[in-house]
C-alpha cells in the first residue's frame, strides 16, 4: 500500500497536461506583445497626425497678415484673423487645440486622444508646431 507522500510524488513526477498549459501560456504572451506592438504603432502614427495637423494650422494662421501689408507693404499679422484661421483649420481636422499668437509667430497645440485596440483605455495625444512670419 502507498503512503501519502509516495502518491503525492506520483502525482508531481506526472507530466500529461504539460504541453498544453505551456501552449495556453505561450499564445496569451504572444497576444499580448502583437497587441503592445499594433497599439504603439497605433500611438506613434496619432502623434505624428496630431502633430502634422498642427504644423497645417500653424502655416494657416501664417498666412492671416494684416490688410495694411497690401497698403503699405509692411508684414504683421492680424492677431484675430491668424487665430480664427488656426481654429478653423483645427475644427475642419475634428481635433481640439490652443493657439497663441506672439509677435510673429504662432503656436498650435493640438489636442487629442487614442482609442487603442488591444490597451482598453483612450491615450491622449499633444502636439505642438510653431510658424514664424518671415519679412524681408
Amino acid at each position: 500500500m502507498k503512503t501519502i507522500i509516495q502518491k503525492l510524488r506520483d502525482k508531481l513526477r506526472d507530466d500529461s497536461g504539460v504541453t498544453t498549459l505551456y501552449f495556453v501560456i505561450m499564445a496569451a504572451v504572444f497576444l499580448a506583445i502583437i497587441g503592445l506592438v499594433l497599439d504603439g504603432a497605433g500611438k506613434v502614427q496619432a502623434n505624428q497626425q496630431a502633430y502634422t495637423t498642427a504644423a497645417g494650422a500653424s502655416r494657416a494662421a501664417a498666412n492671416a497678415i494684416s490688410g495694411a501689408a497690401i497698403i503699405d507693404g509692411t508684414t504683421a499679422i492680424d492677431t484675430n484673423r491668424a487665430v480664427n484661421a488656426a481654429n478653423g483649420y483645427l475644427s475642419a481636422a475634428g481635433v481640439g487645440g490652443n493657439v497663441s499668437v506672439a509677435g510673429d509667430r504662432i503656436t498650435v497645440t493640438v489636442t487629442t486622444d487614442y482609442n487603442p485596440i488591444f490597451f482598453p483605455a483612450a491615450l491622449p495625444v499633444e502636439a505642438s508646431a510653431t510658424a514664424e512670419l518671415i519679412t524681408q
